[in-house]
């Protein structure tokens, strides 16, 4: 599959949320309840409001994948500088990465992350980063298929 990837138009931020978003977040709560949304309606709100907010910031994208006018996923990647006492430049962080489950395994996943790290390079970040739930497997594989290596392991527990 060749999709189509563009960025997000403001008039389509609801769509997104609905369509895509909304059931990334259901997915990520099925694979572990620490993601669990508090109520949809909230998190659909916030999720709109988040989404405009990120439109006027020159350091944060969302791109959608599409194709015979049917939205396929999407990314949301942003660009952060590194703090002043390290010697290293600027990092594209990858946020969010879904693809919907019927165009899952046709490159779709591909074509979003490969737009988001040409934003990147243009950007002149040295490297690109993201967290990936530890009981994600699907999404896990596809990661270190494309190169990714743990750096750094994220670790928590309840109090």
């Amino acid at each position: 599959m060749d999709p189509r990837v563009r960025r997000i138009r403001e008039a389509e931020i609801e769509r997104l949320v609905e369509e895509l978003w909304l059931p990334f977040a259901r997915e990520m709560a099925a694979v572990d309840d620490y993601n669990e949304l508090v109520d949809e309606d909230l998190a659909r709100e916030h999720g709109v409001s988040y989404r405009h907010e990120q439109l006027d910031d020159e350091d944060s994208r969302v791109w959608l994948a599409e194709a015979d006018g049917g939205w396929l996923g999407y990314v949301r990647a942003s660009v952060s500088s590194a703090p002043p006492v390290f010697d290293r430049g600027p990092t594209l962080s990858v946020g969010e990465l879904y693809v919907v489950p019927d165009a899952r395994g046709e490159g779709v996943a591909d074509a979003l992350l490969d737009r988001a790290t040409e934003w990147g390079e243009a950007r002149d970040c040295e490297r690109v980063g993201l967290s990936v739930n530890a009981g994600n497997d699907r999404a896990r594989a596809f990661y270190d298929g494309r190169g990714f290596e743990a750096r750094r392991l994220k670790l928590d527990r309840p109090l």
